[in-house]
Parts: C-alpha cells; structure tokens; sequence
C-alpha cells in the first residue's frame, strides 16, 4: 500500500517565529509631499478679475439686428409707390386748390361829410354844399370847390374834399371815382378816424375827366373813407361825380 504523509498530532501547535517590533522614530514628522496639481481655485472675491464677454458674438448679433431694421424699412418704404393705386407719390402742385379769395361787393356809405385841411380863416364855403350827391350811385353829383389862383389851392389848403362814413370797419378792396375834371391829384385815405391826418393812404391818381379806380393792395380796414384833391385839377376847381367803395364787411 502507498505510504501515508505524515500528519502532526492536533494538540501540536507551530511554533511562533519571532519578529522585532518597528522601531519608533522621536523627530518631527516628515512634510507632506506636493502636490502636483498646477490648477488653482477661481477667486470670487470683490477684488477678483471679471471674466470679459465674448465681444465677437456681441458683434454679430448686432449686425444682424441692422440687417433686420434695414430689410423691413425697405419693405415699408417700397408698398405704396407712384405706381400703384392709392400710392404716396409726389402730389402734383397744379392740382392744389388756391386759398378762396376774399368776395368783394359794393359797400353803401351811411353818410358823407365834407373835409378840408385849410389855414384859419381861409375855410372853403363851397366844399360843404350837394355832399350827398356822391354816394346816390349816380355819376352826375355836382360836389365841388371855389376856384383857386394855382393847383396848390393858393397855398391856403393842403386838401380838400369829402369823407364817407360806412357805418362800421369795413375791409377796403377798390374806390371808384368819377370826376369831370382832368389832371391835379385825387388822394384815398381809410381809417377810424375822422382827422386827415390820421388815416392810412391806400393810392391817388391825376383826375381823368371820367372814372378811375384806386386800389388797395393790402386791403385796408377802417370806418371811414376820404376821397379828396391834395392838387387842384387844370381848371383849379375841384369836382366829384360819384364816390363808389367796394371791399367786404367787416
């Protein structure tokens, strides 16, 4: 038969090798070895460095938000052109209406008086006589003056004749006169006052022996109307016919 190994009894324990225990070192601990990251933390304190924005992209978006506005001008500039109905193209100046002038009638004087600018003691006793006669709308009035030595009335006036009373201010477009006489100066004064000297001269014409218009350019706003010779005519006698003031009331 085989042979058997040998087996130790049981109550048989090795025996125990003997091993020295470590020897304790009494200095100071070695320092820790170092580290061989090279990544630090991001500060976050106030004092740390902002990272900068990406100015590249910032760039791009802004171009192309002008791109953008500039495609949807055009597209609303280009709807409605001179082409197309209802269009906003240029508006043709000849078919623009004119303001509406201003309606010119005929204005009826309330009363007329006669007038005169004459050296004390020298007054005219012929001026004041058939006043009426030139606002009957007739042209054969007979108002007239003396005879006088000169056109300048003898140097004894600066003027004479009569003033018509509309009433009211009225707005002074035109004054149609008649006169029988020819040459000398007729003069046309409006205003609100009374005096000569006072109103506004709109125009004067030389008399020619019919009717003749002084016009006023602008029209002129006032009560009353003075109609008179600051020249006597080549006969060195004043006359008036009719006295005929159109314009708009005021």
């Amino acid at each position: 038969p085989p042979a058997q190994p040998h087996r130790r009894p049981a109550h048989e324990q090795p025996a125990p090798s003997h091993v020295p225990p470590p020897r304790v070192q009494h200095g100071a601990p070695p320092p820790p070895p170092p580290s061989t990251s090279t990544r630090t933390a991001p500060a976050h304190g106030p004092g740390a460095p902002k990272r900068p924005a990406n100015r590249a992209l910032i760039g791009v978006a802004a171009a192309a938000l002008t791109v953008i506005v500039g495609i949807g001008a055009w597209a609303l500039s280009g709807t409605g052109g001179d082409n197309e109905p209802g269009g906003g193209g240029a508006t043709d100046k000849s078919k623009t209406s004119a303001p509406p002038q201003p309606t010119v009638v005929k204005l009826q004087a309330q009363g007329v008086q006669a007038v005169q600018q004459s050296r004390p003691g020298h007054q005219d006793t012929s001026i004041g006589k058939n006043t009426d006669s030139v606002i009957d709308g007739k042209a054969s009035g007979n108002w007239e003056t003396q005879s006088y030595a000169d056109a300048g009335f003898g140097n004894y006036s600066k003027g004479m004749g009569v003033l018509l009373d509309m009433g009211k201010p009225v707005k002074v477009a035109n004054v149609k006169i008649v006169s029988p006489e020819s040459g000398g100066t007729l003069q046309v004064k409006v205003g609100d006052s009374q005096s000569p000297s006072d109103l506004k001269r709109i125009g004067e014409q030389p008399a020619n022996g019919s009717e003749l218009t002084v016009t006023a350019s602008p029209q002129v706003t006032g009560q009353y109307v003075l109609v008179w010779f600051t020249k006597l005519p080549s006969s060195l006698k004043g006359k008036l016919g009719e006295v005929t003031v159109y314009g708009a009331a005021g």
